[in-house]
């Protein structure tokens, strides 16, 4: 899978842009502030359907215009597709694919497969559970396009049920219904469960060798799905939705009176430990960073399993974050791969993809210009 060429026009500082690129690495250089992330996003936004920053969707759009259109043409299994994203000031985006508008955002997912790798994606480690489901629910939703609905049917499910429990005593016909709302819980928090922990396990497989390598072989990464229906690791559908179901119906009094769904996928997390001790408390700044990149490197490997195709794979400016054995470990690893790299220093680039087929380019107020290499 390539990302052919963009089109970009009024997306944040980028006002007219235009780009045929490598199909291998392209490396954009520039001062911070410039508008290399922006490029960087204008792609995730295309893949994923929303940024990966802390953004409204009016944001995205050029302060001083009121429309901004991103144009991406891939090519993916050998067919050439094109994906076009409209964003409109205070209206919902549109989304073409192949000139065909399509009726969800959500449809787009899986389209245009990527890996995206920030110096933001330390807070999988040291931020709440909340960041770690956001990164399972991405990386599974590019991959299985049923998950993203179930999850989305889930989210409705919780919130009726909350909304049960909040009146139970007040409204006679919840102590009738709540069963059924029960069911609908369990059935489709099952299915989730049953896809995460498949997912990390497969995960877990790629990741323990990559971090095995980055660290000589000195040290040990674990990744486990923590659900707090109880242990469901190795288990079938039928044991994780006997227990769930259990576990809802000895707790239902507790959670009357709190109030609020306390337990299912929504209330779960997942654990990252290296020689058998939390990441999050007790690893340094370097195996903590060695744990995200092993950990988006084995995301490239389950996607290029599930598609027969490996994602395009974007870096954004986390270069400077690394040491030099992580930098040349990354660098050789995505041989292969179409890669974005955005940094604003290309001097150790240079050197370590001096045998590599790529283009390097310049960023200066949104305006992008090539580099002879």
């Amino acid at each position: 899978m390539i990302v052919k060429s963009l089109k970009i026009k009024n997306y944040r500082n980028l006002k007219e842009v235009e780009l045929n690129l490598n199909e291998d690495l392209n490396i954009f250089i520039g001062n911070n502030g410039q508008g290399k992330t922006n490029l960087l996003e204008s792609i995730y936004v295309c893949s994923i359907g929303r940024t990966f920053r802390l953004n409204s969707e009016n944001e995205l759009i050029n302060f001083n215009e009121n429309k901004s259109i991103i144009e991406a043409s891939i090519n993916k299994n050998n067919y050439d597709l094109k994906i076009d994203l409209i964003l409109e000031k205070n209206k919902r985006k549109q989304v073409f694919f192949n000139g065909v508008k399509l009726d969800k955002t959500g449809e787009m997912i899986g389209v245009l497969n990527n890996v995206i790798f920030t110096p933001d994606d330390m807070k999988i480690i040291k931020d709440s559970p909340i960041e770690r489901r956001k990164f399972i629910n991405i990386d599974i939703s590019q991959i299985k396009p049923k998950y993203k609905y179930m999850l989305n049917q889930y989210k409705k499910i919780v919130s009726q049920r909350n909304n049960i429990l909040k009146n139970f005593y007040t409204n006679n016909s919840n102590k009738d219904i709540i069963n059924i709302w029960n069911d609908y819980l369990v059935n489709i928090g099952t299915e989730l469960i049953y896809y995460r922990n498949d997912y990390i396990n497969n995960l877990k497989k790629y990741a323990v060798d990559i971090y095995s390598d980055l660290s000589g072989n000195n040290e040990m990464l674990d990744i486990s799905y923590k659900s707090n229906i109880g242990n469901i690791n190795d288990k079938d559908k039928s044991y994780i939705k006997k227990i769930f179901l259990e576990k809802i119906e000895k707790n239902l009094e507790n959670e009357i009176e709190r109030r609020v769904t306390l337990y299912g996928p929504h209330k779960d997390d997942l654990s990252i430990k290296i020689n058998g001790k939390e990441c999050k408390y007790f690893a340094s700044q370097g195996q903590q960073r060695s744990a995200i990149l092993a950990i988006k490197l084995a995301e490239i490997e389950i996607i290029n399993k599930e598609i027969g195709e490996y994602p395009i794979l974007l870096l954004d400016d986390v270069l400077s974050e690394l040491d030099n054995s992580r930098k040349g470990y990354l660098i050789k690893y995505i041989k292969g791969i179409q890669t974005v790299i955005t940094t604003t220093d290309d001097n150790d680039l240079k050197n370590l993809t001096k045998n590599y087929n790529k283009n390097f380019y310049y960023i200066n107020e949104g305006k992008i210009g090539n580099i002879t290499n």
